[in-house]
């Protein structure tokens, strides 16, 4: 017996060693990797900190120009903070470009909002009104002009003839984009 472990002790010693390898140095292994992963990430944040930091100073300046430009802003929105608000004022002005145009309201009926960002909501209104050729023009000049601003985002025009008559009644139909400060910030 004792000679047949002489025999065959390369091979004794060859499965410790794979045993070894396979308890020990494995594990250690897979160990050593995941932790080179992890500094490696870490590594990768530390550099993306650091370009954040050091791109602070450019932020700032951004963010200068950014209020600069809010400010600018303001005027062109209408400032209100609740839903109703806001459609009060922003339908009286509509009623009231009508009014001075000489144009006959036959429905305003709001169609959609959405919001742009926290402070900034996106509102579409629809107008329906008769009127003669002139009323057109300066009902859409008077859109054109107001301040707040109100786009006029889509139009129909309709009537009986085209004769050139500055009579003529003209059915119109347009589609109003207005734009809401909800916060009512004044910078």
């Amino acid at each position: 017996m004792k000679s047949d472990l002489l025999k065959y002790k390369h091979y004794i010693i060859i499965l410790v060693a794979l045993a070894f390898v396979n308890s020990v140095l494995d594990p250690l292994w897979v160990s050593i990797t995941e932790l080179q992963q992890k500094v490696y990430l870490n590594e990768v944040k530390v550099q993306k900190v650091t370009n954040v930091i050091a791109a602070k100073d450019e932020i700032d300046k951004q963010y200068g120009l950014l209020s600069i430009r809010t400010l600018q802003l303001q005027p062109y929105l209408f400032p209100a903070s609740t839903e109703a608000e806001f459609k009060l004022s922003a339908q009286g002005k509509v009623e009231s470009i009508l009014a001075d145009a000489q144009c006959s309201v036959e429905r305003i009926g709001w169609k959609a909002r959405s919001n742009i960002e926290q402070s900034l909501v996106r509102w579409t209104l629809e107008a329906r009104y008769r009127g003669n050729p002139n009323c057109a023009l300066m009902a859409s000049r008077g859109f054109e002009s107001a301040q707040p601003l109100i786009r006029i985002d889509s139009y129909s025009y309709g009537g009986k003839e085209v004769s050139g008559n500055k009579n003529n009644q003209m059915v119109i139909a347009l589609t109003l984009v207005m734009w809401q400060n909800a916060k009512e910030v004044a910078l």
